[in-house]
């Protein structure tokens, strides 16, 4: 089984999960909010 989930990034919020638990789902937001910066700074510079 695939397991994958979508996240938006501002505000952070779940937008899809196919499989993840709750608790994964929790760790990975959790993530996205500690790095956020630096990920909005990628996204940046990657699609401009």
């Amino acid at each position: 089984m695939r397991m994958a989930c979508k996240f938006w990034l501002e505000p952070v919020s779940l937008a899809r999960n196919q499989g993840l638990a709750a608790r994964e789902l929790n760790a990975i937001r959790a993530y996205i909010q500690e790095h956020l910066p630096r990920i909005l700074e990628a996204w940046d510079e990657h699609c401009g």
